[in-house]
């Protein structure tokens, strides 16, 4: 388990970067690009999970392992690609377009990898340490991205040149390919059981759609996550419209990193604890106050405000934070022995699908509405970002009706799931 942790606190800096924290769409707004461009740029590594599907039909478990560590090499060359392009002599809007695609090249082939990183974690970490192995994983990746997201924002200034954001393209893209060292010595498991029926996605298909429980998480957490994401990358547009210059703007969102670092610790050991349906409700409990203290702050002159956001960043990404772990101990729940990179595949791909379109949705709606649209409600002044802050605050209230249907996970019921499904594995055999 040192090397996953090892590996994911090399190899997820540059991704954090470009999805999420603020330098991956004040990069492209350095370049010339629009709103929408600006948020596309995260979606875009999220949008192709849909491939792990096919890939998890078409690759082996066997050789799922280096299927994954060549997708990622594929990947760091794309951003390599990337970092070339900057440097052509190419008008704005063009190179934003030229990086866009290499993005989205880049990720296709990443997240086609990533297919079988789940599978090869779940065979590696017991049971009934689920929740405390992601929280010790996501607190070792979301600390060195947090001293990243700084050291980042030290670095670029107030008004940076371009070659400053060439540089922290290039110290991350090192750092990425530092994390084949790492997973490349990572033990593999029991998966290879399953390497003679890995392929049978019609009978996946049937037992994932006979599992009410799975069909109930995966629709409610899809839900809750498009609320959460108005409160990733869209705030960095948001602080930009407040009048915060690029160098506050990268640390103050990078705060949210920091929440995330604070909390992950705890998180596991409340998911362990207390269960999973608990840490979900405490979730949508504090980030619709959140909601609706972003909106208030933006209410607040700028010397204020710039004080505040940085408590709100901290309590925001503490409750993604946790919800987060507490996805993925669900998840690893209700996965079954075989098929599991289908499984893991189809899930994550409903449950990120949220996280995704929220961004591309608020950068659409940025191009249809002017920077100085507003409007009167309750008595209150609302502008574009306020307005939409707030209904997904209010979404989020109405979203707990549905957490009443959730199946409550602990290491309790772990346990026993995990007797149920190999009693199912060995009828269905």
């Amino acid at each position: 388990m040192r090397l996953a942790y090892l590996g994911q606190a090399t190899g997820a800096i540059l991704p954090q970067l470009l999805i999420q924290s603020a330098f991956g769409v004040l990069f492209i707004k350095h370049l010339g690009g629009s709103d929408f461009q600006a948020m596309l740029l995260g979606s875009l590594l999220l949008l192709p999970r849909i491939l792990q599907i096919p890939t998890s039909l078409l690759v082996p478990p066997s050789a799922g392992k280096r299927f994954m560590l060549r997708c990622w090499i594929a990947n760091g060359l794309a951003i390599a690609a990337i970092l070339v392009i900057t440097s052509l002599p190419i008008e704005g809007e063009a190179k934003v377009t030229f990086i866009l695609l290499f993005t989205m090249i880049g990720a296709v082939v990443s997240v086609s990898g990533a297919t079988f990183w789940f599978p090869l974690l779940h065979d590696v970490v017991p049971d009934d340490q689920r929740g405390r192995f992601f929280g010790k994983m996501r607190t070792i990746w979301n600390g060195t991205t947090f001293a990243a997201i700084l050291i980042t924002g030290a670095f670029l200034g107030n008004n940076p040149s371009l070659w400053r954001f060439q540089v922290v393209l290039a110290v991350g893209l090192a750092l990425y390919f530092a994390r084949n060292i790492f997973i490349v010595r990572l033990p593999e498991g029991r998966s290879h059981v399953a390497n003679n029926d890995y392929a049978n996605w019609k009978q996946y298909v049937r037992h994932i759609l006979s599992r009410r429980e799975v069909l109930i998480f995966c629709g409610y957490y899809s839900l809750l996550a498009c609320c959460m994401g108005f409160l990733s990358t869209p705030l960095v547009l948001y602080m930009k419209q407040m009048g915060f210059p690029m160098r506050d703007n990268i640390i103050i969102f990078g705060f949210s990193t920091l929440g995330k670092v604070l909390s992950l610790l705890l998180a596991g050991v409340l998911t362990d604890r207390i269960g999973t349906k608990r840490v979900f409700l405490i979730a949508h409990i504090v980030l619709c106050a959140v909601c609706f203290s972003v909106v208030k702050i933006g209410w607040l002159p700028t010397d204020q405000a710039r004080y505040l956001m940085p408590v709100a960043m901290i309590i925001s990404g503490a409750m993604l934070a946790m919800a987060g772990v507490a996805c993925t101990a669900q998840l690893f729940h209700l996965a079954p022995d075989r098929g599991r990179a289908f499984f893991m595949s189809l899930t994550m791909i409903l449950l990120t699908a949220g996280t995704a379109l929220s961004p591309i949705l608020v950068g659409y709606i940025r191009q249809l509405v002017p920077d100085t649209w507003s409007t009167f409600l309750v008595g209150m002044h609302f502008d574009i970002f306020q307005l939409m802050l707030s209904a997904a605050g209010l979404a989020m209230l109405v979203l707990i009706v549905l957490l009443i249907f959730v199946e409550d996970i602990r290491p309790g019921t772990s346990a026993a799931r995990t007797v149920d499904t190999k009693s199912d594995t060995q009828n269905r055999e």
